[in-house]
């Protein structure tokens, strides 16, 4: 189990805030490392494309109707095993998951496990290509 010191949580967790912070239009973006902000503005450059993806799979509701920092961490999550694809799809999603269970509501846990598995399988299976 990780804990709260690791740099990779860390690391997302200021990428999460920083994702956050963006969906309000007087809030500024937190300072992050360079390494963070590349990231961010790669995730940024391809937002339409991992929002319409998790669009595909909320069945409930639209992206735009989401709870703001729910979509922050699928957005993350997305990016992550679709686009970089630096770790395995477990990894990224369990870690969804504490962050979810760290900054979410009661429901947000099992919200991201199912957006983020049902987009793995769709993968596995090859029903709907990549993002």
């Amino acid at each position: 189990m990780k804990t709260n010191s690791d740099p990779r949580h860390q690391r997302r967790i200021r990428l999460l805030k920083a994702l956050y912070s963006q969906q309000f239009a007087s809030t500024q973006t937190p300072e992050l490392f360079p390494e963070d902000r590349e990231k961010l503005s790669d995730i940024n450059a391809r937002l339409s494309e991992i929002n319409d993806l998790i669009d595909r799979m909320s069945v409930k509701f639209a992206s735009d109707r989401m709870a703001k920092i729910d979509l922050s961490i699928l957005q993350l999550g997305v990016y992550e095993m679709m686009m970089e694809k630096k770790e395995p799809y477990k990894v990224i999603i369990d870690e969804c998951i504490e962050l979810a269970k760290e900054f979410g509501g009661i429901n947000s846990p099992k919200f991201v496990n199912g957006i983020l598995g049902k987009i793995i399988e769709e993968e596995k299976h090859g029903t709907g290509g990549q993002a």
